[in-house]
């Protein structure tokens, strides 16, 4: 398996840090700072000795930490970062020191801990705790360049390797601290510090500021540099109040200190929370707008296909309404030239007539290139009532110009309750002419064709339009797919025209299907929306 390439790859833990990130942080160490000088008069002022105190604020920190070093793997799974997989480390050894040292506190579970701890082993646990974080935060700021950078073998495998050093870590010196704590300097004196303390504390509060030291000497800094800056001047104020600067346990710096810990270590992981959710919200909010964005494309796409389907029907008629045209053009020339005649013998009376004869022709001839001028016109959708009679007649005369009418019978039959629908005119009359012409291609000339178009009542405030014709009628192999994109039974179609009315029946809130003719052949039928449905109901 390749190695992840070098091209750096931005998650939340490395994005670059702006100007708002840099005020808030420094916002919040400038108020650590003031409460710690606040607190350091009172560093010494004996409190009473509240036992409970020490697990449940390490339970609270063993949480913080183990979801910090979850989020920061999972940051690392994606980037490969091998200072980020050393800083998760560091969250998940602090978690897990901390439960050895919660456990070996003495007077906590027993009178001298857990885990066979002595009276240093508490003492050394929470200097290798507070001397081991830093170095992890010295190890991710050295880290972050080059060639270092990318660790290339799989990302679960490197994290179980540093988890279980992670572990061996704690244990051995767990173990060291406990067993091996003979061979440790003393450091406590019942609850007082000795004076081998002060070099000791003294040691671990130096990993911690030359940690804030290295994190300020590299740049540019990204959001979690600058959290980890804000961590460590906690941990510094922290270090100082319960180690440095109070006299034994559970004085006034002894909690406060302890408290300044629990606070830094939650900087971090609210930071990793906060960063996740406007993530996620910016993802949401470009997920709507480009599903938006896709609808509306997809929109326009099925406006623009059925424009190109309604043309493509003209051209299928091109030379069937050349024809028809051209019947009544024909007829004004001859009256006209007939009228010319008569006007030379002065015969006014069937000059009169044969200029009226040329005016109808000429009527009749304007309304077949009303009709498919109305046709072919790409408009918005607009739905509206229309009467079912003349919408019916006028798109079997769209369909049959120019065909041999005495060869086909087409009755319109309107029921008396189905008369009005709410509906695109163009778009309906598109579905009509495509039904239309569908049954005349089937027939293929061979029969004598029959169609009839009739409207019905349907359930729901519908209306149910159906054609029906006497053709050879449909396999049922091929009905299954009747209406699937690219599905024809003509030798020269391209099975658009069917999806094309499925669509716009179904955006007129209808639906269209075909069965078989009674009386031989097919008919389909679609539903539209009854335009006087709420008159009808209020009459009634």
């Amino acid at each position: 398996m390749e190695g992840p390439k070098d091209e750096p790859v931005f998650v939340l833990s490395t994005l670059p840090a702006g100007p708002a990130e840099r005020r808030l942080a420094g916002t919040v160490v400038l108020l650590s700072v003031v409460v710690f000088t606040a607190t350091v008069p009172f560093a010494r002022q004996t409190l009473p000795r509240i036992t409970a105190f020490i697990p449940a604020y390490e339970s609270a920190l063993v949480i913080n930490d183990l979801i910090t070093a979850a989020l920061l793997f999972g940051q690392f799974s994606i980037g490969r970062s091998r200072a980020l997989l050393v800083l998760a480390s560091g969250y998940l050894f602090t978690a897990l020191i901390e439960i050895a040292h919660a456990l070996s506190y003495p007077g906590v579970f027993s009178d001298t801990g857990l885990l066979g701890a002595g009276t240093q082993s508490t003492a050394w646990l929470y200097m290798f705790w507070h001397g081991g974080f830093p170095l992890t935060v010295i190890g991710y700021v050295l880290l972050k360049s080059p060639p270092a950078a990318v660790v290339r073998r799989p990302a679960a495998s490197a994290i179980l390797g540093s988890a279980a050093m992670a572990a061996c870590a704690v244990i051995a010196l767990t173990l060291l601290a406990t067993l091996g704590e003979a061979s440790l300097p003393p450091i406590m004196i019942g609850n007082h510090y000795s004076p081998a303390m002060i070099f000791v504390v003294g040691s671990v509060w130096g990993l911690s500021l030359l940690a804030l030291a290295v994190l300020l000497w590299r740049r540019p800094y990204a959001v979690l540099d600058l959290w980890l800056m804000a961590v460590m001047c906690a941990w510094l104020c922290d270090v100082a109040l319960s180690a440095v600067l109070n006299a034994a346990r559970y004085d006034f710096g002894f909690y406060a200190g302890r408290l300044y810990g629990l606070v830094a270590a939650s900087f971090v992981l609210v930071m990793l929370l906060l960063e996740t959710i406007s993530l996620y919200a910016r993802l949401a909010r470009s997920s709507q707008a480009e599903r938006q964005d896709r609808e509306q494309r997809l929109n326009e796409l099925h406006a623009e296909l059925v424009h190109v389907s309604r043309v493509s029907e003209l051209g299928q008629m091109v030379s069937a309404l050349a024809h028809e045209v051209n019947q009544p053009l024909t007829a004004i020339g001859n009256y006209l030239r007939a009228g010319r005649r008569l006007a030379c013998i002065g015969d006014t009376a069937r000059l009169l007539a044969a200029l009226d004869k040329a005016a109808a022709e000429a009527t009749r001839a304007s309304a077949i290139v009303r009709r498919l001028r109305n046709f072919i016109k790409k408009q918005d959708s607009t739905r509206r009532t229309e009467e079912l009679g003349p919408m019916l007649e006028e798109a079997v005369a769209l369909a049959l110009a120019g065909a041999e009418r005495r060869g086909i019978d087409v009755a319109v039959r309107v029921g008396p309750r189905a008369d009005a629908a709410l509906v695109d005119r163009i778009q309906i009359q598109q579905v009509l002419l495509n039904l239309i012409r569908n049954a005349v291609d089937a027939t293929g000339g061979g029969v004598h064709l029959a169609l009839v178009l009739s409207t019905a009542p349907a359930s729901g405030g519908m209306i149910e339009v159906s054609v029906a014709d006497n053709g050879p009628g449909l396999d049922a192999q091929v009905r299954e797919k009747l209406f699937q994109p690219f599905v024809t039974t003509k030798a020269e179609g391209m099975g658009v025209g069917l999806s094309i009315c499925q669509s716009i029946v179904e955006a007129h809130g209808g639906r269209i299907w075909a069965e078989d003719n009674p009386g031989g052949g097919t008919v389909f039928r679609f539903t539209v929306q009854d335009g006087l449905a709420g008159a009808r109901q209020a009459a009634e």
